[in-house]
C-alpha cells in the first residue's frame, strides 16, 4: 500500500508538468505485477489418523485344546486347528485390551502379539456375550491407549478407517464411510445399535478398530453381512461408548450388570397400532408385564405405550432398552405413556 501511494503522489505531481507524465503515471498505477501462482492442492490422506491409532492394534490368538495336545500360540499363516486368529484394541495404558467375545470365549490360552513380535499370553477378565465383547489383560504395557472419540455424532456419510489383522496381514487399513447408525433386528448379537460401515473388514478384523479421520475409536469391527464371508461392503461396528462402559463394568465387577424392567415390548407402527387402536404416532407398545416386576410396580400394563422415558423420546424397543441399559441396574427411569 506504501507503493500505491508514492505512485499516486508522483502522479499529482506530474500533472502540473503536462499530459505525458500522467499518461506515464497511469500507466504505473494500471499495471499488474506477476500473478502469483497458487499452492498445488494437497493430496487428500489420512496416515496421520493411521499412525495415531495403530499401534493400539494388536493381532491375538485364541486357543482351544484339541487332538493336537496342549494349546500353543504361534502367528503361523497356516490353519491349526483350534486357532482363533483376530484383533484387539488397547484401551489404557496398564494393559487393558477389548476384543470380540466370540475369538476367546472357551478358550484355553489367549495370546497376543506385542510390537516387538513377541506374543505374550494374556489374562481373560470377563466376558459380555450379549454385546460380543471381551476384556484382556496384558502384565506388561503392549501399546498406548487408544483415543476415544464419539459415536452418538456420527453421520452415514462420515469417513472412518478400519485397522485390523485380515487374513493375518498385520496392521491392514481399510477405508470407507458410514454407511448407517443404530443398526438392529439384524440377530447378531442381543443387543445391537451397530455402526454400518462399507470399510473392508475380513476375517482377521474381529475385534479391531473402527476410527475417525482424527484417529480416535469410535467403535470395534464384530461382524459382517456376506454370502461368501469375505467382505461385501456391509460390515458392523460395536459403538466405542458402549464397549468402554462394558470394559468398565468387567473390570470392576467382572462382568455386566444390566437393568432390567421385566415388560415384553414392540415398536410401534402401523399395523399394530390400528389392530390394538392405538393413537400415538410412535413409541413402544407393551405386549406383557411381567409379575413382581419393576414394570407391575411402576404400574405398568399390557396395552400401553411408552413414548418417553426420563424425559427422551423413546420411538422403538431398542431405543428403550438403551434407555434401561443407560439408566443400570438399581437405576431410575420414568417413562411417560
Amino acid at each position: 500500500m506504501a507503493h500505491r501511494l508514492k505512485i499516486l503522489a508522483a502522479a499529482a505531481t506530474g500533472l502540473a508538468a503536462g499530459a505525458g507524465a500522467v499518461a506515464g503515471a497511469l500507466m504505473l498505477i494500471g499495471t499488474p505485477g506477476p500473478a502469483a501462482s497458487p499452492p498445488p492442492p494437497r493430496p487428500v490422506s489420512y496416515a496421520d489418523a493411521v499412525a495415531q491409532a495403530a499401534p493400539s492394534v494388536l493381532r491375538i490368538f485364541g486357543q482351544r485344546h484339541s487332538a493336537l495336545g496342549e494349546p500353543e500360540l504361534h502367528p503361523s499363516p497356516t490353519q491349526t486347528p483350534g486357532l482363533s486368529r483376530g484383533s484387539a484394541v488397547v484401551v489404557s495404558d496398564d494393559g487393558l485390551l477389548v476384543t470380540s467375545a466370540h475369538l476367546v470365549a472357551e478358550t484355553d490360552a489367549i495370546g497376543v502379539q506385542v510390537p516387538d513380535r513377541r506374543i505374550l499370553e494374556a489374562e481373560l477378565l470377563g466376558v459380555d456375550t450379549p454385546t460380543d465383547l471381551a476384556v484382556l489383560h496384558l502384565a506388561e504395557a503392549a501399546g498406548p491407549a487408544i483415543d476415544i472419540g464419539e459415536p452418538g455424532r456420527l453421520r452415514p456419510g462420515d469417513v472412518v478407517l478400519a485397522i485390523g489383522n485380515p487374513f493375518g496381514l498385520d496392521q491392514t487399513v481399510s477405508f470407507g464411510i458410514v454407511s448407517g447408525v443404530g443398526r438392529s433386528h439384524l440377530g447378531l448379537t442381543e443387543i445391537e445399535g451397530f455402526i454400518q460401515t462399507d470399510a473392508a473388514i475380513n476375517p482377521g478384523n474381529s475385534g479391531g478398530a473402527l476410527i475417525d479421520t482424527r484417529g480416535r475409536l469410535v467403535g470395534i469391527n464384530t461382524a459382517i453381512m456376506s454370502d461368501s464371508g469375505y467382505s461385501e461392503g456391509v460390515a458392523f461396528a460395536i459403538p466405542a461408548d458402549r464397549v468402554m462402559r462394558v470394559v468398565a463394568e468387567i473390570v470392576a465387577h467382572g462382568g455386566v450388570e444390566r437393568g432390567w424392567i421385566g415388560i415384553g415390548a414392540r415398536t410401534l407402527d402401523g399395523p399394530l397400532a390400528e389392530r390394538f387402536g392405538v393413537r400415538a404416532p410412535q413409541g413402544v407398545f407393551v405386549s406383557r408385564v411381567l409379575p413382581d416386576s419393576p414394570a407391575a410396580a411402576a404400574g405398568l400394563r399390557a396395552g400401553d405405550v411408552i413414548v418417553a422415558a426420563n424425559g427422551q423420546p423413546v420411538t422403538s424397543s431398542p431405543a428403550l432398552r438403551e434407555a434401561v441399559l443407560a439408566a443400570g441396574a438399581g437405576g431410575a427411569l420414568k417413562p411417560s405413556l
